[in-house]
């Protein structure tokens, strides 16, 4: 049955429409970064802004799980205030009530009299403190219900719980249900680097090696000083060693004129790359031009 659009205390005015102010409030929660944030801030905040968009008197989450693994506390239950965090606190410890129903089955609960619910201790709470009236649905991560959003009413006044606001609360339930997920990724992540930092070893840089065609540099032995001797090698391309004459077999040649009394051969000064080892060629002589008229003697 459809919950009525007019509320007990107002008789023959229409209740305002919820969604927007909902929408405002699903907003700020999809704006909130959770990477330095407090968590169980974040979720109680959240239920805090819920109690006068949704004209409830409170509002509170029940989760299976911890909201965040780095809690020490590892706290499942959030609300808007000390009554509302009490009345889910209840449920979550007895394992029954209206929020472990919505939050095992994934359905919309409606309970008009919470003073008549289950478990005992919910009752004489919920009659103690004024709210009676409770709308309970689905909070969905990751494709399954991991938990229920339970909005607190009085019995004689407050806005009417029912399928109108359930429709209205998809939009905070999916900003909350986006938020979750976010923080329980970002603590996977922070576990693996942790993990994996741990467990690797110190990066080491690798060693710079000589390019290709090069030698490489030499070492200069320990206290030694100036500059060091290239190593021993084949001539590397492009360079040039000076030609040195070669001595006889018998010893250094003494200086001064040859035995056989001729001059030194001069060829002998000429640099190596510029002598050739064919035969010597004499001077080109012109020759002699033929006349083109002979002289006839008369």
């Amino acid at each position: 049955m459809a919950a009525s659009l007019w509320t007990p205390d107002a008789p023959g005015r229409p209740a305002p429409d919820p969604g927007p102010a909902l929408v405002q409030v699903a907003l700020r929660a999809g704006a909130t970064s959770v990477a330095h944030v407090d968590v169980a801030a974040m979720l109680s905040g959240l239920c805090v802004a819920l109690v006068p968009a949704a004209g409830v008197a409170g509002a509170v989450l029940v989760l299976h799980e911890p909201a965040d693994a780095r809690d020490p506390e590892r706290r499942r239950v959030f609300g808007s205030d000390t009554a509302a965090t009490r009345i889910g606190q209840l449920q979550d410890r007895s394992g029954a009530g209206p929020a472990i129903s919505t939050a095992h089955d994934g359905r919309v609960c409606l309970t008009p009299d919470l003073t008549r619910s289950d478990p005992p201790g919910l009752a004489a709470v919920a009659a103690g403190c004024g709210l009676v009236r409770a709308l309970t649905v689905p909070v969905v991560v990751g494709g399954r219900t991991a938990g229920a959003l339970q909005l607190l009413g009085r019995r004689d006044c407050g806005a009417p719980l029912g399928e109108r606001l359930a429709a209205a609360l998809q939009v905070v339930t999916a900003a909350l249900a986006a938020r979750i997920r976010d923080v329980r990724e970002l603590t996977r992540l922070e576990q693996l680097t942790a993990a994996g930092a741990a467990t690797d070893p110190p990066f080491m840089p690798p060693a710079r090696q000589a390019p290709a065609g090069r030698l490489p540099a030499p070492q200069l032995p320990a206290g030694s000083r100036g500059r060091a001797e290239p190593p021993a090698g084949p001539p590397q391309p492009g360079t040039r060693r000076p030609a040195t004459p070669s001595a006889p077999a018998g010893g250094p040649a003494e200086p001064g004129p040859s035995h056989s009394g001729r001059s030194p051969d001069r060829t002998t000064l000429i640099p190596a790359a510029r002598r050739s080892d064919g035969p010597p060629v004499s001077p080109r002589v012109p020759a002699q031009r033929r006349a083109r008229h002979r002289r006839r003697d008369v």
